[in-house]
């Protein structure tokens, strides 16, 4: 059998007979004959019917085989059930952002990691993350707002017609979790501080001077461990913050980063205690760029071995409750707030943006009220 288009008038039509029933039919709507272009098109489709009829795959209602519009075929992919999974938009999100690795490491890989952990659910099911009730409601919503970013990019890219997540409403912390954040950043008091310190110089000798530092200096635990002796200037007893060092999310590469705000990269006063302990630890062969904090293995720390292996062991031995190594950066400024600092100044040693944050952490501290005699 031999299909071939055939002129109707102006228009292309093809006709043929399969097992004794006769076809015949336009299989694309206001092709012309004189259109070389349509007249080729139609001529593949006669092909595919007559493979289709050879391989016993010929579809008798000729749906298969008729031409659509650009606006049917849209139509069409709306209306079909869409099997796209959050993975693929996910990561195609974080690429089109153009994000520096050490970003791309941090929150946004928490939650690829949450996407993985979920087996890679279809874009359409969100029971997955209305499931996750173990986050912290701050958490949660920051997550939320991450995938709607990503939704709305998904959208505008036309991968999907509208966003999955639109009913997902953001928490709330209860009672009960916020009694739990409040613990976890409860300052150490200045007997559980001494405790601490001795308990590292006496089983810890090579952490000892990296857990003074986080104790007495109020930054954070990744600005410790990125702290360099060219950041250290003695004469001037002054300490420049210009990197963080942490661990890649869901991994053991560690990244070394800028600051995550223009505030955050500061210049301290050190204090006596500082200054005396840079002046203990120095050493000829101590200088540039090395690390002043080391791992045993003269390495950059790794926040989770020392928090897990050697922190967390630490106040079990001395029956302190636990609170993660970022508790020593409440400790001193709560301290500074009691010492009777401003408002902008903790801001400042913090490394904050503005003073909101402060007030947020520690308005407790701030508005503490002297009853009257």
């Amino acid at each position: 059998m031999d299909i071939k288009p055939q002129k109707n008038r102006e228009a292309i039509r093809l006709q043929f007979t399969v097992e004794s029933v006769r076809f015949s039919f336009s299989p694309i709507p206001g092709a012309r004959w004189e259109n070389k272009r349509d007249r080729n098109s139609v001529a593949a489709i006669a092909t595919k019917i007559q493979n289709d009829i050879l391989a016993g795959s010929f579809d008798p209602t000729l749906e298969k085989y008729r031409h659509k519009s650009c606006g049917q075929i849209a139509l069409e992919k709306q209306q079909r059930p869409q099997k796209i999974k959050w993975l693929e938009i996910w990561d195609d999100f974080v690429k089109s952002l153009k994000l520096p690795a050490s970003t791309a490491a941090d929150h946004y890989a928490c939650v690829r990691a949450m996407l993985v952990k979920a087996e890679d659910p279809l874009i359409t099911d969100i029971e997955w993350l209305i499931a996750r009730t173990d986050l912290a409601a701050s958490t949660f919503n920051r997550r939320v707002s991450m995938l709607n970013r990503c939704a709305a990019w998904a959208i505008e890219q036309k991968i999907i017609s509208k966003n999955p997540l639109a009913g997902v409403e953001t928490r709330s912390q209860t009672l009960a979790q916020e009694y739990q954040a409040e613990a976890k950043k409860k300052p150490f008091n200045a007997e559980e501080v001494a405790k601490i310190i001795e308990y590292f110089y006496q089983n810890h000798l090579t952490y000892a001077p990296f857990v003074e530092f986080l104790l007495f200096s109020g930054v954070r635990t990744g600005e410790a461990v990125g702290l360099r002796w060219q950041d250290v200037d003695l004469e001037k007893r002054t300490v420049a913050i210009e990197q963080s060092i942490s661990r890649k999310r869901g991994g053991y590469e560690k990244i070394a980063k800028r600051p995550k705000t223009l505030q955050s990269r500061r210049i301290l006063k050190m204090s006596n205690r500082i200054y005396e302990l840079f002046v203990k630890i120095q050493s000829d062969s101590n200088l540039g760029a090395d690390l002043i904090f080391k791992s045993p293995q003269s390495c950059a720390i790794d926040h989770g071995n020392f928090r897990t292996l050697f922190w967390k062991p630490a106040l079990a031995v001395l029956g302190i409750a636990y609170r993660k190594p970022y508790a020593t950066r409440h400790t001193l400024l709560s301290a500074a707030i009691e010492a009777g600092y401003t408002i902008p100044q903790v801001a400042a040693m913090a490394g904050h943006k503005d003073s909101r944050q402060i007030l947020q952490n520690y308005g407790r501290e701030i508005n503490k009220v002297q009853l009257p005699d």
